[in-house]
C-alpha cells in the first residue's frame, strides 16, 4: 500500500511537472513577444529554410553558386558581404562575382512596387509576369484602370461614396486581415483612384445622383414658344453665348432629345479614348522593339500595326473631332456630312457626295494605301529575315566547330563543343513560322476592328449606370416627394432606406463590380495583347520574412 502510494505521488509530481513545462512552453510575455514554443519553431522553419538553400551550393572546400541580383545594388551586397564577415571574425570573406549571361537565358524580372501600384501590379501579374527588361503595364495601368472604370461609372454622387470608403480602408491597417476591412486594405488606393476618376467622369456627365448638377450656369436660353410648339408642350432651347466651361450642360438633363444627344457623345467617347488606348499600346511595342534591338519586330510588326491602327480608326477619331468643331448647323441638311458613309465610300471606292473637308477623296485614297501595303509587311517579310539569320547562325556555328578541330583546343574542354554542338542540331520550321505570322496577321487585322467595337462597352455601361440611377431616384424617392402633405414627411422617412439600400447593393457593389470586371477586360485584352508577351518570370529572392509568412 506505500508503495502504490508512493507512485501515486510521483505520478501527480510528474504531472504537475508536465503542466508546469507547458505552461511556461506556452505562456506569451509582453510585448508582442512570442511564446517559447512558438519560437522554437520559428527558428526550425528558418533554419531548415537556410540549410535547404545551402543545399544549393556546389563545391567542398570553397562554397559556389549562382544567383540574380538587382544589378544597382551589387556594390552594397559587396559591403554586406565583407562586413558580416569582418564582424563574426571568418578567415575567409565571401566574394561576389559578376557575370554575363548568354541570349538564351531569360533573367528574372525585379519587380519594384509601392501601396500605391502594388494593386495594379497584382491585376497585372494573374495575366501574366512581364519579361526581362519589358515595359510593365502596371505603371500606365495605374492612371488608365481607374479612368476607364471612371467613364462606365460616372457619377459624382456614386463616386463620392467609393472613394470615402477608399479613404476609410486607408485607416484599417489596424483591423484583423480575417475582416472585410481589412482584406481590402491592400486595395485602398484603388478605390480611391476608382472614386475620383468617377467623380471627374460625373462632372463631364453632370450626372450627381442621376440628377442634373448645374455648376455654372446653362449656356442654353429658352427661346418664346410658338402656338403649336405650346399645345405639344415642347420648350425650344438655343445657345445663348459661350458654351458650358466643363462637361454637358444641364439644360440635356430631362430633356426629351437627351438620351439620343447622350448616347451619341458616349458612343464616340468611348471610340476615341479607346483608340488612344490601343495606340499607346502599339507605341509600347515599339518601345519594347527598340529596347529589345529587334529591328525585325520593330519595322514589320510593330511600326505597320501603328500604320494600319491610325490610318484606319486614328482616322475616324479625327473625323469625329473635326466634326464636333465643325460648324454643321449652318449647313443644309442635304450637305451635312456623315462620318459612317464617309467610311463605307472610303473602303468602296465610292464617290462621297458629302464630304467632311477639301481634298477628302485623294488623302483617303493614300489612307487605303498604306492600309493595303502594312498587311504584306506585316506578314511576309519577318519568316524570310528569320531564316536568313538562321542560316547565318548556322554557317558561323560550323565555322567555329571547324576551327575547335582543327586545332584541337583541349583547354576549352567540353564546354565549347557542347555549345557548338547545340547551336548546330538547332532547326528551323519555315512552315509553322509562316503559319504563326499568318495567323498573327489575320488576328490584328480583324482584331482592331473588334477591340475598337469592344471599348463600345465603356458607352453601354455608363449609360446601364445612369438609367439604373435614374430609375431608381424615380420609382422609389421622387413619389415620396411628390406625396400631399402631411404624408410626404412619412413617405421621405420610409422610402430614404429603401433608396438607400438599392444605391448601395446595386450601384455601389453590383455595378461597381460589373464595371471593375469590364475595366479588367479590356486591359488584358484590347491594351496589353498589343505589347505584353506576359512569359517572364518573377524575381523571388530569398527572405526570411517571406518563408516565415508563406507558411502562416
Amino acid at each position: 500500500e506505500d508503495l502504490v502510494n508512493d507512485k501515486k505521488q510521483a505520478m501527480s509530481a510528474f504531472d504537475r511537472f508536465l503542466e508546469e513545462e507547458g505552461r511556461a512552453l506556452l505562456e506569451v510575455p509582453g510585448g508582442g513577444k512570442n511564446s517559447k514554443l512558438c519560437e522554437w519553431h520559428l527558428f526550425l522553419r528558418k533554419a531548415k529554410a537556410v540549410f535547404a538553400t545551402l543545399n544549393l551550393f556546389e563545391g567542398s572546400t570553397t562554397l559556389r553558386a549562382d544567383c540574380w541580383y538587382p544589378a544597382n545594388e551589387e556594390e552594397a551586397i559587396r559591403t554586406l558581404l565583407m562586413r558580416q564577415s569582418h564582424a563574426h571574425g571568418c578567415s575567409s570573406s565571401p566574394m561576389l562575382l559578376s557575370s554575363t549571361f548568354g541570349s538564351d537565358v531569360c533573367p528574372p524580372t525585379y519587380l519594384r512596387s509601392s501601396d500605391l501600384v502594388s494593386p495594379f501590379q497584382q491585376l497585372v501579374d494573374t495575366y501574366g509576369v512581364p519579361r526581362y527588361k519589358e515595359i510593365n503595364p502596371a505603371v500606365f495601368t495605374t492612371v488608365t484602370f481607374p479612368f476607364i472604370f471612371g467613364i462606365m461609372y460616372g457619377d459624382v454622387g456614386h463616386g463620392l461614396i467609393l472613394s470615402l470608403f477608399g479613404v476609410r480602408l486607408c485607416y484599417a491597417s489596424a483591423e484583423s486581415k480575417e475582416s472585410l476591412l481589412g482584406s481590402l486594405f491592400f486595395a485602398r488606393y484603388l478605390f480611391v483612384l476608382m472614386g475620383f476618376f468617377s467623380v471627374y467622369a460625373g462632372l463631364m456627365y453632370s450626372d450627381f445622383l442621376s440628377v442634373g448638377l448645374n455648376l455654372f450656369g446653362s449656356s442654353y436660353a429658352e427661346q418664346p414658344q410658338t402656338p403649336q410648339q405650346e399645345k405639344d408642350g415642347i420648350t425650344e432651347f438655343q445657345l445663348n453665348g459661350a458654351p458650358y466651361p466643363f462637361g454637358v450642360d444641364p439644360v440635356w438633363h430631362g430633356s426629351q432629345n437627351e438620351l439620343l444627344f447622350v448616347n451619341s457623345l458616349k458612343m464616340k467617347l468611348s471610340v476615341l479614348f479607346g483608340v488612344a488606348q490601343m495606340f499607346l499600346g502599339n507605341c509600347l511595342k515599339i518601345a519594347n522593339s527598340i529596347n529589345g534591338r529587334n529591328p525585325i519586330d520593330l519595322f514589320f510588326e510593330a511600326i505597320p500595326q501603328t500604320l494600319f491602327l491610325l490610318c484606319f480608326f486614328g482616322y475616324m477619331d479625327w473625323m469625329i473631332m473635326y466634326k464636333w468643331v465643325l460648324p454643321i448647323e449652318q449647313m443644309p441638311a442635304s450637305d451635312r456630312p456623315s462620318i459612317l458613309n464617309t467610311m463605307i465610300t472610303m473602303f468602296m471606292a465610292q464617290d462621297n457626295k458629302q464630304p467632311l473637308y477639301e481634298g477628302q477623296a485623294g488623302f483617303q485614297n493614300i489612307l487605303l494605301l498604306v492600309l493595303v501595303c502594312c498587311v504584306p509587311l506585316m506578314l511576309i517579310p519577318k519568316p524570310i529575315l528569320l531564316w536568313q539569320a538562321f542560316q547565318r547562325k548556322q554557317l558561323a556555328a560550323q565555322v567555329r566547330r571547324a576551327q575547335f578541330d582543327d586545332l584541337e583546343l583541349q583547354e576549352y574542354g567540353n564546354s565549347e563543343s557542347e555549345t557548338l554542338s547545340a547551336e548546330l542540331s538547332e532547326e528551323f520550321d519555315v512552315g509553322e513560322i509562316v503559319i504563326h505570322q499568318l495567323i498573327e496577321t489575320i488576328e490584328y487585322v480583324l482584331g482592331t476592328v473588334s477591340h475598337t467595337a469592344s471599348y463600345l462597352r465603356l458607352w453601354a455601361l455608363s449609360l446601364a449606370h445612369g438609367q439604373l440611377a435614374a430609375v431608381i431616384l424615380q420609382k422609389i424617392l421622387l413619389p415620396a416627394f411628390a406625396a400631399p402633405l402631411p404624408w410626404n414627411g412619412l413617405a421621405i422617412f420610409c422610402a430614404f432606406p429603401l433608396f438607400a439600400l438599392a444605391t448601395t447593393g446595386i450601384l455601389c457593389f453590383m455595378d461597381v463590380l460589373e464595371c471593375f470586371l469590364h475595366a479588367l477586360r479590356l486591359h488584358w485584352v484590347e491594351f496589353q495583347s498589343k505589347f505584353y508577351h506576359a512569359d517572364g518570370k518573377e524575381f523571388a529572392p530569398f527572405r526570411l520574412v517571406t518563408v516565415l509568412t508563406d507558411h502562416e
